[in-house]
């Protein structure tokens, strides 16, 4: 009787949670926001504003200055992705050795688990900025948030985002921006696109800055020496948020025990020779204050 190669594997609960989570942080947009790792499906978001005035000495207590807190709910909506392949495909990448020593198990696995991690992060790295609750498959994004009515940022205006424009473009919403939040401690950063990106190096390479022809990735990102550049491939284009980074959070559950990670072979169960695997999770983002972000882009 031949032998039957299994390729049934479950993550159930927090270790699933685990295996998304480090998918998230794989996105490169997650890693210029705050994560909220373990939001237990809704969460109230606090952010708090002190403002310090002093006063002359006495011997009594006496309160000064304002300490606002601001309230926003972050809600997780659930997903889930679920595909179907052939073995035969995974097969041919192997050598007969691999499948007789066993190891061809092993690495089907980790191949499924890698190609599922990996599209969980390309699909949120969209849908982090863009996405729309009412739509099926996504959760409202940053942008969605931040240009909702009664949210509060501020707009600095819209339009096409060029080499000839961007500059001038980032200094309208810089100047726009609350006095406040470009005085704290914690300096707010600029959030683009790629689209956006480029056309900013275009502008510097034809203002004589040949740096950003020639450094590759180690090219400066930071504009004025003041505000960092997070440049985020899922941000639609024509937008910039200058926001800081406390003000972006973005929620998973973790630890909820409903989170599933999946492979399942047919093989036992029907004859074919296909595979399945998923995932199931958690996700949402919020901001904090909106008055705090400034953006352009309809």
């Amino acid at each position: 009787m031949p032998t039957t190669t299994s390729l049934t594997t479950t993550y159930a609960g927090e270790l699933a949670g685990e295996i998304v989570a480090k998918a998230l942080l794989s996105n490169v947009s997650a890693g210029y926001v705050t994560m909220k790792p373990n939001v237990p499906y809704k969460s109230v978001v606090r952010k708090i504003d002190d403002t310090v005035t002093f006063a002359a000495g006495t011997c009594d207590f006496t309160p000064t200055g304002t300490i606002t807190l601001t309230e926003r709910i972050l809600t997780l909506e659930e997903f889930q992705v679920q595909r179907q392949i052939c073995k035969k495909d995974f097969f041919i990448d192997w050598t007969t050795a691999d499948v007789m020593s066993g190891r061809v198990n092993t690495q089907i696995q980790d191949a499924i688990i890698e190609r599922l991690t990996g599209g969980i992060a390309a699909q949120n790295e969209s849908v982090m900025w863009n996405g729309v609750n009412a739509n099926a498959g996504e959760y409202d994004g940053f942008l969605t948030l931040i240009k909702a009515g009664g949210s509060g940022a501020v707009s600095a205006g819209s339009g096409a985002l060029t080499s000839g424009n961007i500059i001038a473009t980032i200094w309208d919403i810089i100047n726009t921006a609350n006095s406040a939040v470009k005085g704290a401690a914690e300096k707010p950063a600029l959030y683009m696109g790629q689209a956006a990106w480029e056309a900013y190096m275009q502008a510097q390479i034809a203002d004589g800055n040949g740096w950003y022809l020639t450094g590759g990735p180690e090219v400066n990102r930071r504009f004025v020496g003041m505000y960092e550049i997070y440049v985020c491939p899922g941000m639609a284009a024509n937008n910039i948020v200058f926001a800081q980074r406390s003000n972006l959070m973005l929620g998973t559950w973790q630890e909820n025990q409903m989170n599933e990670v999946f492979i399942l072979d047919m093989q036992n169960l029907d004859g074919s020779q296909n595979v399945r695997y998923g995932a199931r999770f958690y996700l949402g983002a919020q901001i904090a204050v909106g008055e705090d972000i400034t953006y352009w882009g309809a």
